[in-house]
């Protein structure tokens, strides 16, 4: 923008003439722009948050685009807060800078200094102040040149420099004697262990692992495929019945020895009382086919494959993880000390697999269900993949549940959902959703949270205070209809000609001098159509609780796990959209998987009835 343009919008705005600071200001702004274009892809560094602020203002003052500007700063001080610890009582660029080796002219210098310097300046107009300033400015640059070289320099060699120490692994320094001795050290060390009658003190030196070649076959000792034990207690024995025909040559028949195949099954017997471990022996008669010369175990005993736990077991195991929250660390080992049972994590992710690929016509029927609905309510939340963000989408009507995952927060998934969705999707004021082709309703929980909170952060502002004031008084009256009468429209109908005066008073045409009371009089004129659409059809709900109900179980197990991997994840959110299925209609979890049914609007499940402990005669009497 040129000089011309500036001093054309400052005489619109009746300030050049007034004051001739601000003539300055827009030739120095004219200025930094030019100065700017001449390196288009320059970083531009800067120490704390004063210079993204300034320049948002001035861009504002003047009209002009800062998104360019912005996008090339780098704050110095956020690759400093929390990574780096200089030996500095604070992490202001004076401490660091002197400490690297920066200097200022002035020993008195400062930011507030400068300050002082500015108005001295504009009061005398004396040149020496203006020198002050500018040397004073140019040696900050300086030190945060000198700072950010020295910031590459600890990146790339880090490891060498002897003073330079990481927090979490610190260096240990030692002459070639000195190894020798920390080696004997830490090989005695880690030999105390409690186990130490069995395995001793070793002091040689392990074997190299890459030219170390064992000689024992199968997994490592203490892994379940080292050596399975079967159970020697056989509660019942199940005589399958063999085959008849060879499986590739249908038309000749089997022959039978006394070849007998067995697979044994541990599985859990559930009781109004409780559960207990049962072990079933499936046994059948091995045939052999001459013509290609194969033996074949009946089919039944083929079908369990090297499934060794049987359906309840891994029921119990998925209700352990799905609605307790456990991780399988965890439930590895309450199985081995409840049950007797051992097995390792490859074991529980394949029960998770086999479950989520026995249940995917479930979820597409949860997702059936959820399209015909009247309502719909939708939310995100993140979710740490291997490390990298990623974001759990949740679809609920209150009665089913669906989880999908993404690996962006682009809101892609929820468009070819509901693309031919007839409801209203109930969301929060994530643009992504707007584009969304059906009705919609803004949750106004988090309309009247954000008021609240931004009002607690702007107590003397009386602008903002009356706006809000305004809404309170618009909302109230409705949620108290809401309240004394539901969500039926033959009730709130009439609030119409209350809102549509609001607008005219405090939205359409209205001029507000505060940032705050303007951003969110342009929320509250964007989504006009949207905050108020409960008021047109029954049963449509003003707010979007539900579905952050149905997000509070991902942020419990977040936290317990951190992190998670993202095939098992797919199979995790399928399992948790039924758990929370369950839990919505009162349903238990548990007893759906041990059903095998596939159908949970289906599935009934009698929940137990409390029977209040009776009275006694004495009690009862009155007097």
């Amino acid at each position: 923008m040129s000089l011309q343009l500036f001093e054309k919008k400052a005489l619109s705005r009746g300030i050049i003439g007034k004051s001739a600071p601000l003539l300055a200001e827009i030739t120095i702004r004219k200025s930094q722009i030019d100065k700017i274009k001449q390196y288009p892809d320059a970083p531009m560094y800067h120490y704390g948050s004063y210079e993204p602020r300034a320049i948002a203002t001035l861009a504002k003052r003047y009209t002009t685009d800062a998104e360019n500007v912005t996008k090339r700063l780098v704050n110095v001080n956020r690759y400093i807060y929390g990574k780096v610890y200089f030996p500095v009582r604070s992490n202001r660029l004076k401490d660091i800078g002197a400490y690297i080796g920066a200097q200022w002219t002035s020993p008195i210098a400062s930011g507030l200094q400068s300050l002082v310097w500015r108005h001295q300046w504009e009061a005398t107009r004396e040149h020496t102040y203006k020198e002050v300033l500018l040397t004073y400015n140019t040696e900050d640059c300086q030190a945060l040149l000198a700072l950010a070289s020295l910031l590459r320099t600890l990146q790339d060699s880090a490891h060498t420099l002897l003073h330079v120490d990481f927090a979490d692994r610190p260096k240990q320094h030692a002459t070639q004697r000195g190894e020798d001795i920390h080696r004997v050290l830490n090989l005695i060390l880690q030999s105390a262990h409690t186990d130490y009658t069995h395995k001793r003190v070793r002091l040689r030196a392990e074997k190299d692992p890459a030219n170390h070649v064992s000689k024992k076959r199968g997994a490592q000792h203490g892994h379940q495929g080292y050596q399975r034990l079967l159970p020697t207690r056989i509660g019942r024995v199940i005589q399958v019945p063999p085959r008849s025909t060879c499986p590739t040559h249908p038309d000749r028949a089997l022959q039978y020895g006394e070849s007998i195949a067995e697979h044994p099954l541990i599985d859990l017997h559930f009781t109004r009382q409780g559960c207990r471990k049962t072990v079933t022996m499936y046994r059948g008669a091995i045939g052999y086919c001459p013509t290609c010369e194969k033996s074949y175990a009946p089919q039944e005993i083929e079908q369990l494959g090297r499934q060794l736990f049987g359906h309840g077991l891994q029921a119990w195991v998925i209700y352990q993880r799905m609605m307790l929250r456990l991780p399988y660390r965890i439930i590895i080992q309450v199985m081995e000390e409840m049950f007797g049972e051992r097995a390792s994590l490859g074991t529980i992710l394949q029960f998770v697999t086999r479950f989520a690929t026995y249940y995917a016509p479930t979820e597409r029927f949860l997702l059936h269900q959820l399209l015909q609905s009247p309502f719909l309510h939708v939310d995100e939340t993140k979710l740490s993949i291997q490390g990298t963000d990623q974001y759990v989408w949740v679809f609920t009507d209150g009665t089913h549940v669906v989880f999908k995952l993404t690996a962006t927060r682009e809101a892609t998934i929820v468009h070819e959902l509901l693309e031919h969705y007839q409801g209203v999707l109930v969301s929060d004021f994530y643009p992504g959703y707007d584009a969304v082709p059906c009705r919609q309703q803004k949750c106004l929980v988090h309309l009247i949270r954000d008021l609240n909170d931004d009002l607690w952060s702007n107590p003397w502002n009386s602008e903002f205070e009356s706006f809000v004031f305004a809404v309170k008084n618009l909302l109230v009256p409705i949620f108290e209809a809401v309240e004394t009468y539901g969500l039926k429209r033959r009730h709130l109908h009439k609030f119409h000609a209350a809102i549509d005066r609001f607008y005219q008073q405090h939205i359409v045409g209205t001029t507000y001098t505060s940032d705050i009371t303007i951003k969110f009089q342009k929320r509250l004129q964007r989504y006009r159509d949207t905050l108020f659409t409960f008021l047109h059809e029954d049963g449509i709900p003003w707010q979007n609780n539900t579905a952050e109900r149905a997000l509070r179980h991902i942020a419990v197990q977040r936290k317990i796990s951190g992190s998670f991997f993202e095939q098992s994840t797919h199979h995790f959110l399928l399992l948790l959209g039924l758990a929370q299925t369950c839990h919505f209609q009162d349903k238990s979890f548990l007893k759906f998987l041990l059903s095998k049914e596939q159908n949970i609007d289906a599935f009934t499940s009698p929940r137990r009835v409390q029977i209040s402990r009776p009275v006694s005669p004495q009690r009862s009497r009155k007097g």
